[in-house]
């Protein structure tokens, strides 16, 4: 495998629920680093409790993480973005350029309520489409409306990429999540993989045991594109086919 990026992630220190503090921001990247994340793209909330709105200090933010990162030799580079809580107020300042797309791209992470019904999630991609972006859905094994027969596909023939985090993959026999998640992605319907970190302690960049279910039961060429590939045309601003 070439490497493992991360296009989720908190790691940005001050902004959101995420890392606290620069030093914070420099443990998870190393501890990210070291189980073979090598790219990571900060995506800070954007939302009612969270209003950044100010790509110039989130883009500094990363500049100094990643010159703290040089430093340390940690081999792992950070990019910019954010996580937004969809609206159509947000597709106005996304238009504007006052909240990020990823790492410069037509992609953007979105996020819903998890109580959302499945018409609005599915009008929101179509609008976020039809102004010329590329929708990932954050964490879209949050959203109970999705789950039903049929639907994620729907959403991926309008436009939607779904991303999903890495910690949903494993649970218990009776975690109907977990069994969700697992068949998406046996049917090859998730694009991207996060960690979604937001700290070291309940919420670290720890991805050794989905891994290992990633290995046993994923073919290595859809392993590749959903762990790294993927994410590359992300950085590189190209349509995922």
């Amino acid at each position: 495998m070439t490497g493992i990026a991360d296009v989720h992630s908190h790691i940005l220190p001050g902004l959101d629920d995420g890392a606290p503090a620069g030093k914070t921001s420099v443990e998870m990247l190393r501890a990210a680093s070291a189980q073979g994340i090598r790219r990571v793209i900060a995506t800070p909330h954007y939302s009612f409790q969270f209003p950044n709105a100010d790509p110039r200090r989130i883009k500094g933010l990363c500049r100094g993480l990643n010159r703290k990162a040089g430093k340390e030799k940690i081999p792992c580079r950070v990019y910019p973005g954010q996580e937004i809580m969809y609206s159509e107020r947000a597709l106005e300042l996304l238009d504007k350029g006052e909240l990020l797309t990823l790492a410069g791209s037509r992609y953007i992470l979105i996020e819903f309520d998890p109580s959302a019904p499945y018409s609005f999630i599915y009008m929101a991609i179509r609008n976020c489409a039809t102004q010329g972006y590329l929708p990932v859905i954050a964490h879209v094994e949050r959203y109970r409306s999705v789950h039903g027969p049929g639907k994620a596909q729907e959403l991926i023939s309008q436009g939607a990429y779904l991303q999903m985090n890495h910690q949903r993959i494993t649970g218990g026999w009776n975690d109907d999540t977990a069994r969700w998640c697992r068949n998406m992605l046996k049917q090859k319907q998730i694009h991207f993989l996060g960690t979604d970190m937001h700290n070291m302690t309940d919420r670290k960049p720890d991805i050794a045991r989905p891994l290992k279910w990633i290995g046993r039961h994923l073919e290595a060429e859809y392993t590749e594109r959903i762990l790294w590939e993927n994410a590359m045309k992300i950085l590189a601003d190209e349509k995922i086919l």
